[in-house]
């Protein structure tokens, strides 16, 4: 099969247009030269997908066909991969692109279907051939979604913050998941029990639980945390606290899926929407801390995180955002030198410490270290020493970095205060402030998990071969 790919002029066009697509999560969409959509798809990293449609090696006959009538890309970004999933299954329903239906090889896209004209609503992923030809009023159909891997994956996470049942015969007896904690209640022992007040109480609770999917789907996961938020409260002033922690848990779960999914279509109303998002965020977090710490301007955060196994294959990373946006260029990992007993405080001092030995790396205007009030205290030490004695040399005025902790067991942002007095700032689940310090910390984690894991394989080999 002969393919006519674009005019040298175009093709150089769109090659420009791809050099310059950002590193970061998003959809993208293909026209053609009558501005007609081709293809719509979505991206953890939009530079990187769409430059794979140009490896001509790489790509099969369908896709070939498909760039040689490409004659335009438009792009959408957005704050999470989640958030580019929605966004793209609702733009396929909305322009049905004829690519999105020829490039799937031998099975159609996957549709989400919640029966919510049921008493107990079942959860279902099927095909397009699968869905009832009339959907019930309340029944609710999110999709398509292009890749089924994902969406399965994706349904699993969810799972883990909104249980549900995904069993098709219901016995009357409680299903695996739910000795996992990942259908609650369960509707087939719900359906088991005699008719009364508690049997109602658990079919309220199941269908709180669907509701609350059939939202987070919608794009709406500022809706469920504030619900969630309120219910652990209240479980909470009742003094009910493990099951206060179990919601807290969920809370959790929801803030690793989608970091902070906002409605899908924001990102189609405004081509500054992620900025904006960005900027909310900054704007929070300085106003949060602006009674306790001085900082004046948030363009430069950075974060420092360990990484070890019991004290071995020690790591240390420091990420950094720049105005609100992850600058993996300048991104830092530390091989650990401390050789005695697991000390994560003091790994923290000697990484802050080596970090800012370096006078070349610009400074930041807030320091953000994974811990509590241990880590913090030694990044303190460390960071004054070493400014201290820079300020010496180089006869410098002096310097201060704003520092805080935030420590994950619940969230909480630990500052250090004058005469070693500490503030701990629990912020609102809900708040941009603290999405951008759980988005930070998340990501140094990650960074320095990975190089711990690189010199944990870097030995393995060099044991197998000895």
């Amino acid at each position: 099969m002969a393919y006519s790919y674009p005019t040298q002029s175009n093709m150089e066009h769109l090659q420009t247009v791809i050099s310059h697509l950002p590193h970061s999560p998003g959809v993208y969409i293909y026209r053609d030269g009558s501005g007609q959509t081709l293809y719509i798809g979505k991206a953890k990293d939009l530079n990187k997908r769409v430059s794979q449609y140009w490896k001509r090696d790489a790509i099969g006959p369908k896709t070939k066909l498909l760039v040689s009538q490409i004659a335009g890309i438009e792009t959408i970004r957005t704050a999470s991969e989640f958030d580019a999933l929605l966004l793209e299954a609702k733009l396929i329903h909305d322009v049905l692109p004829k690519y999105n239906v020829i490039l799937k090889d031998d099975k159609s896209p996957l549709y989400i279907l919640l029966t919510l004209s049921e008493n107990l609503p079942h959860v279902k992923m099927i095909r397009r051939s699968d869905i009832p030809k009339k959907l019930r009023s309340r029944d609710a159909l999110f999709g398509p979604f292009q890749t089924a891997t994902v969406v399965r994956s994706m349904m699993r996470h969810l799972r883990h913050t909104i249980p549900y049942c995904t069993q098709k015969r219901r016995t009357g007896k409680p299903c695996f998941y739910t000795h996992l904690g990942l259908c609650h209640p369960c509707p087939s022992a719900i359906e088991g029990m005699q008719e009364g007040e508690a049997k109602t109480s658990l079919v309220h609770e199941y269908r709180t639980n669907i509701l609350r999917l059939k939202q987070l789907l919608s794009g709406k996961s500022g809706r469920v945390t504030r619900d969630l938020t309120k219910q652990m409260e209240k479980l909470a002033a009742k003094q009910r606290f493990e099951e206060a922690a179990t919601v807290r848990t969920h809370i959790q779960h929801l803030y690793r899926i989608c970091q902070k999914s906002y409605d899908p279509m924001l990102y189609v109303s405004s081509d500054a929407a992620v900025e904006d998002i960005y900027a909310n965020e900054l704007s929070s977090l300085q106003q949060q801390l602006a009674p306790y710490l001085a900082v004046p301007r948030l363009t430069r955060i950075e974060c420092i995180d360990i990484s070890n196994t019991q004290g071995k294959y020690a790591t240390g990373s420091f990420v950094v955002l720049t105005d609100g946006r992850s600058d993996t260029s300048a991104y830092k990992r530390f091989r650990i030198r401390l050789t005695s007993a697991p000390n994560d405080v003091a790994m923290i001092g000697e990484v802050v410490a080596r970090r800012f030995l370096h006078t070349e790396w610009q400074l930041p205007d807030l320091l953000i270290i994974d811990g509590g009030k241990g880590q913090v205290k030694a990044a303190l030490q460390a960071l004054s020493f070493i400014l201290s004695e820079r300020q010496r040399v180089e006869g410098s005025p002096s310097i201060t970095i704003p520092v805080i902790g935030l420590a994950k067991r619940f969230e909480e942002i630990i500052i250090p205060l004058p005469h070693n007095r500490w503030k701990t700032l629990r912020l609102d689940v809900t708040s941009p402030g603290l999405h951008l310090t759980q988005r930070i910390r998340d990501e140094a984690h990650r960074f320095a998990l990975s190089y711990h894991r690189l010199l944990r394989s870097r030995q393995f080999v060099t044991m197998s071969a000895t």
